[in-house]
C-alpha cells in the first residue's frame, strides 16, 4: 500500500530539484550569494515568483507524501511514527510558505517577514532533523549515504546561522549557504523515498 506514495513522493521530490534549478537558470534579478532562495517568490519577474511558489509546493506535496508513506508502512516499525508525523509537519511548513512572502533583501522589516523567518527556520530545523532517522529507518547502502548527508547538512546549516549572525559574511556566503543546506535536504529525502519505494517492490 505504502510503495506508490514512495513512488509518488520521488517523483516530487525529483520535481522539486528541478525547480530548483530552473530557478537558477531563471533567476530574475535574484543573486545567489547575496540573495535568499526566499527571495524568487518576491522577483521582479512573474515567471521567476510562479517557479518559486510551485518549487514550495511541490516540496510541500512531497514531504507530505513520505511522510504519508512512511506512517502507513507498518513494516517499518514503532520508531516511524515519530519522524513520519514531522514529515506531515514539514510539508504544512512547506505549504505555508507562499502565504507568508519574505522580505526582499535589503528591504524593510515587516511583520509577515518576521513570521516568513519564523517559518523558515523551522522548515530549516526540522528539514535536517528527520535526515538521521530516514537514514536508520532505511538501513543500507541508502541509509548509509543519509549518514554521509546529515554531517553535511549539519556544516551548511551552521554556515548559514553564522553568516546570518555575522553581519559583514551575510552579502558573501549566505546565500550559498543556504542553497547548499536546501541541496542537501532535498536529496536527502529523495534518496529515502526511492530507497523506501525499491524495498517496499521487494517485500
Amino acid at each position: 500500500m505504502s510503495q506508490p506514495i514512495f513512488v509518488l513522493a520521488s517523483v516530487l521530490f525529483g520535481c522539486r530539484l528541478l525547480l530548483l534549478i530552473a530557478l537558477h537558470v531563471v533567476p530574475g534579478g535574484i543573486h545567489p550569494v547575496r540573495d535568499t532562495v526566499s527571495d524568487y517568490a518576491v522577483a521582479d519577474s512573474r515567471t521567476t515568483r510562479t517557479l518559486a511558489t510551485v518549487s514550495s509546493w511541490s516540496a510541500a506535496a512531497a514531504w507530505a507524501a513520505l511522510g504519508a508513506g512512511v506512517l502507513t508502512d507498518v513494516s517499518l516499525g514503532d520508531s516511524r511514527l515519530g519522524v513520519g508525523g514531522w514529515l506531515l509537519v514539514l510539508g504544512g511548513l512547506l505549504a505555508a510558505m507562499p502565504f507568508v512572502p519574505t522580505d526582499r533583501t535589503g528591504s524593510s522589516t515587516t511583520a509577515g517577514g518576521r513570521v516568513h523567518l519564523l517559518v523558515a527556520v523551522a522548515w530549516f530545523t526540522l528539514g535536517y532533523s528527520t535526515i538521521s532517522p530516514l537514514g536508520r529507518l532505511l538501513g543500507g547502502a541508502p541509509g548509509a549515504v543519509l549518514g554521509v548527508l546529515d554531517p553535511i547538512a549539519a556544516v551548511a546549516l551552521a554556515a548559514l546561522v553564522v553568516s546570518l549572525l555575522v553581519r559583514p559574511l551575510r552579502p558573501h556566503s549566505f546565500g550559498l549557504a543556504e542553497r547548499a543546506f536546501i541541496l542537501v535536504v532535498t536529496v536527502a529525502p529523495l534518496i529515502a523515498s526511492v530507497g523506501l519505494a525499491a524495498t517496499g517492490s521487494g517485500r
